[in-house]
């Protein structure tokens, strides 16, 4: 029989086992998203920047209807930063959550938080005139779901500044994971939307003709909401430290791991990839 020290020494190694693997499955999705993220973000300032360095910005309209209208350039410059400031964000949003940079270099890491901070509140302030003045390709659902992004945006910009001004960075750093999500929302949609054209070879839930249906309305309101849920998930499980839950939030996870290497790879080769070509 096993005695009281030894029973202790293999529960407090389970224990530690599972903290472990919820600690990597948080990392690994974390790298499989920072990795898509930058990929999304130099095919938008290849497609985008290449067709402006050449003068060329009608280009802009192959992806975004109504990109670029002659005559109209309050709405021309709204969408040249919304792209400019998401590519920002994309490749420097990661950085903020650093360790080694917050320890050894705190300068650098509050400057680049007030970058990153400023370019959060330009992108939800274009992104939403853009959606007054153009509106979206979805339709009425896609402006209500795009303009909540933006208000989100703001709103979580607003409480990670105030918690940093406070000195609550625990509370400081939540906010800005959950910041970090929701500026990824058009990411996340992409991804999403590429992964479900993949796993059903074609569109199902809506016609790709008018791009309206069921699935584009959950996916609308699901960029945000579902990654959203998975932080406050992942958020609790680490303060509870519950085995059973730190399991599930785990293998969560693991499954969005899967996704987003799938999402990232199909939107790439399907999407990105054939533009710059």
């Amino acid at each position: 029989m096993l005695s009281k020290t030894e029973t202790l020494s293999k529960e407090q190694l389970q224990k530690k086992f599972i903290s472990r693997s919820f600690n990597t499955s948080a990392t690994l999705w974390f790298i499989a998203a920072v990795i898509g993220q930058w990929i999304f973000a130099i095919y938008v300032a290849a497609f985008y920047g290449g067709a402006a360095m050449d003068g060329d910005f009608m280009k802009w309209n192959r992806v975004l209807p109504h990109g670029y209208v002659e005559g109209e350039p309050m709405g021309n410059l709204a969408v040249a930063l919304h792209l400019l400031f998401a590519v920002v964000v994309m490749l420097g949003g990661p950085l903020q959550f650093s360790t080694k940079i917050r320890k050894w270099a705190p300068s650098f890491h509050r400057w680049s938080g007030r970058i990153y901070i400023g370019s959060a509140f330009l992108i939800s302030l274009s992104g939403i005139y853009m959606v007054i003045s153009k509106g979206t390709i979805s339709g009425l659902v896609g402006d209500i779901s795009v303009s909540i992004n933006g208000i989100l945006i703001l709103f979580f910009a607003y409480l990670a500044i105030k918690r940093a001004m406070q000195k609550n960075f625990v509370s400081h750093s939540e906010w800005v994971l959950r910041l970090f999500l929701v500026m990824g929302g058009v990411w996340f949609f992409r991804i999403g939307l590429m992964f479900w054209l993949l796993v059903n070879n074609g569109p199902v839930g809506f016609d790709p003709e008018t791009f309206r249906g069921p699935f584009l309305v959950f996916l609308g309101f699901g960029q945000y909401l579902i990654p959203l849920g998975i932080a406050e998930l992942f958020l609790r499980a680490k303060k509870t430290k519950k085995s059973s839950m730190q399991i599930a939030t785990a293998f969560i996870l693991l499954t969005c791991t899967f996704i987003t290497v799938i999402g990232t790879f199909a939107a790439t080769m399907g999407m990105w990839l054939p533009r710059l070509s």
